[in-house]
């Protein structure tokens, strides 16, 4: 494993006419986006950036002048640099299109003493040391720090408790589950700069959302970033910590549309897709689900919650709750029986065919 350590960008003259850029320098460690960075710079500035990173065989750095987001008026790129694993001491690159000319100085050290393992905890112990303000005042970031160890090794953890959160709920378990340093580095930046970036675009909690305390009984973590999703898609509806009955369920509402784009932007699975199952098709979709899953994938259910418990009485012909397929798949014995995670466990369901058939209506998967 490789560390690089972002020493200073140095603004010797800016891409704007007048006045400072607004910089943002994205990270990209193998390929994946690690971190956005903020900050004005004006001609002769210095920026003092002093983060240190882990990467396996390569760093890509990207810096913007961002313009904001005036529809033909794009964000102005100054240039790309490429790093690669060779150690080196305060080395200078630059970013020179667009007729600015920025220099950025770094290292980079051999950490062999951290094992690909060990990224989301050092993420975790990078965040804990960070002197970076919070952009959340109602929440403390020890208890975020402690969330975040915790389900670093325990994702079953992330628990919606009251909240109608299924959907977003299960989109960060999975990703937690798949991708603990990326789950950390959203945390991060949703902490420290009121939002995160996705594959495409950046996602920000407004205002009201990050004045509020943990709602819906949920930790803190998990409270932040999925509050912030399901805000994020709603339209009319703004997220409340203590919304209840009908309010809270229209909160909360997900559609297949947004699991699939959540699937794509948060979880980066290039191959998305959506089936429902209404009418037919309910056992090839399980089957489906089971063999994305068993490929490595993520797949996630849309079920009436009655599948939870035994037959009583006609299930509603529609859809309550998303669940995230954990395997085990078994179609002996005249029964189905697989294994989902919800509200913070992992549960073995063991179903007749007919109830399975009436409580499914449907996957998003992505592999």
């Amino acid at each position: 494993m490789k560390q690089i350590t972002l020493e200073n960008l140095h603004c010797t003259k800016t891409e704007d006419w007048t006045g400072a850029d607004e910089c943002r320098l994205e990270v990209y460690n193998d390929g994946e986006l690690h971190f956005a960075y903020r900050r004005d710079l004006d001609n002769g500035q210095d920026w003092a950036l002093n983060a240190a990173l882990l990467f396996s065989s390569s760093c890509t750095l990207r810096l913007f002048d961002e313009d904001g987001d005036f529809p033909g008026d794009d964000d102005d790129a100054l240039g790309i640099v490429a790093i690669g694993p060779v150690d080196t001491q305060h080395a200078t690159a630059t970013f020179r299109q667009d007729d600015a000319d920025y220099t950025l100085t770094y290292s980079v050290i051999d950490r062999s003493d951290i094992t690909a393992s060990d990224l989301a905890t050092f993420a975790i112990d990078q965040f804990e040391a960070s002197a970076a303000p919070s952009m959340w005042p109602g929440l403390n970031k020890a208890d975020i720090i402690q969330d975040l160890r915790d389900r670093r090794w325990n994702p079953t953890h992330i628990n919606q408790v009251n909240s109608n959160f299924c959907g977003p709920t299960s989109i960060v378990f999975e990703l937690a589950r798949t991708q603990p340093r990326r789950y950390v580095d959203l945390c991060r930046q949703l902490f420290e700069t009121g939002g995160f970036w996705s594959r495409t675009h950046r996602v920000d909690a407004p205002d009201g959302l990050r004045s509020t305390h943990a709602g819906q009984n949920m930790r803190p973590a998990d409270w932040m970033l999925i509050a912030t999703m399901r805000n994020s898609e709603n339209a009319v509806f703004g997220v409340s910590p203590s919304s209840t009955g009908v309010t809270s369920m229209i909160e909360g509402m997900t559609t297949p549309w947004e699991m699939e784009g959540w699937t794509s932007e948060l979880l980066l699975k290039d191959n998305v897709s959506n089936s429902t199952t209404f009418v037919w098709g309910e056992f090839d979709a399980i089957r489906y689900a089971h063999q994305v899953w068993a490929g490595g994938g993520s797949a996630f259910v849309m079920i009436h919650s009655d599948m939870f418990s035994a037959p009583s009485g006609i299930v509603p012909p529609w859809p309550d709750h998303w669940v995230v397929y954990a395997g085990g798949l078994d179609e002996s014995g005249g029964r189905i029986r697989f294994s989902v995670y919800s509200w913070g466990n992992i549960y073995p369901l063991d179903l007749t065919l007919d109830h399975f058939e009436n409580c499914m209506f449907g996957i998003v998967t992505g592999f």
